[in-house]
């Protein structure tokens, strides 16, 4: 399962070093406010995700260009958690980002619940019906190849990884079958790309990873096209590459208008 929470939040920036930089890209990232979060939450939870090899949560922040406010989504993968962080944000309103040195309000917080493959298969007709899906990379993404970071997107290496989170997420819905992984592998490839490299800074270290878009495009059956799709669609929720439970790998599908 997975829960998602979409928090509106406000906040004064104005003459603060943490103002949006030239180039629309958030300097209060996923990290900073990630904080925020373990400390909204119970010590025993806080602990839990500190100490989870496999985080049951991904987390990142973006500025709406058409609102000017900040949304801070939160994507939960465990039951009790989610229901531990439905409670908090009901009554929590408020919050001051530390390592941001920033206050945030709290203005609306929605709720969506996906359950698995039929759910995201019914959210999925209308890529369906594209011959190329458009993805863009919100938060500064990083794929790792050889101990060593890419500084452009592996096809392969983003469907390796949400295959294994899908399973990670819905154990009871997996997708477990090498023979269809190595036929999807074989039918998908990035037709176009719109990117620009990246730094990510967190705990003094510096990530090198892309944002931006890529373009897939597929020779598959629509069986094969329909995992894809799903997977896809899921990114929006699980993020890829690394650390995204600390904001980095945010996607979201882009649909012709």
């Amino acid at each position: 399962m997975t829960d998602n929470f979409l928090l509106t939040l406000s906040s004064d920036l104005s003459g603060s070093q943490n103002e949006l930089s030239n180039d629309k890209r958030i300097s209060i990232n996923g990290y900073q406010i990630y904080a925020c979060l373990l400390e909204m939450l119970s010590p025993e939870t806080a602990e839990r995700l500190h100490e989870n090899i496999r985080s049951p949560i991904s987390q990142n922040i973006v500025k709406d260009k058409n609102s000017g406010k900040y949304i801070w989504e939160i994507n939960s993968f465990d039951n009790e958690l989610s229901e531990e962080l439905s409670d908090i944000l009901k009554v929590s309103r408020t919050f001051h980002a530390e390592k941001a040195d920033t206050e945030f309000r709290i203005e609306s917080v929605k709720r969506d619940y996906i359950g698995g493959f039929r759910d995201i298969r019914q959210r999925t007709s209308a890529l369906m019906e594209q011959s190329r899906i458009k993805l863009d990379i919100c938060t500064t993404a990083a794929l790792k190849k050889s101990g060593e970071f890419l500084l452009f997107p592996d096809i392969e290496l983003i469907i390796k990884n949400l295959w294994k989170r899908w399973n990670d997420v819905f154990p009871d819905n997996p997708f477990d079958d090498d023979d269809a992984l190595a036929l999807l592998l074989h039918g998908v490839y990035i037709s176009a790309y719109d990117l620009s490299s990246s730094i990510y800074r967190m705990k003094g270290n510096d990530i090198r990873g892309f944002y931006g878009s890529i373009t897939i495009g597929s020779r598959l059956s629509p069986p094969m096209k329909e995992l894809l799709c799903a997977l896809l669609y899921f990114s929006q929720y699980s993020g890829i590459g690394v650390k995204t439970a600390l904001g980095m790998g945010k996607t979201k599908i882009l649909l012709p208008k």
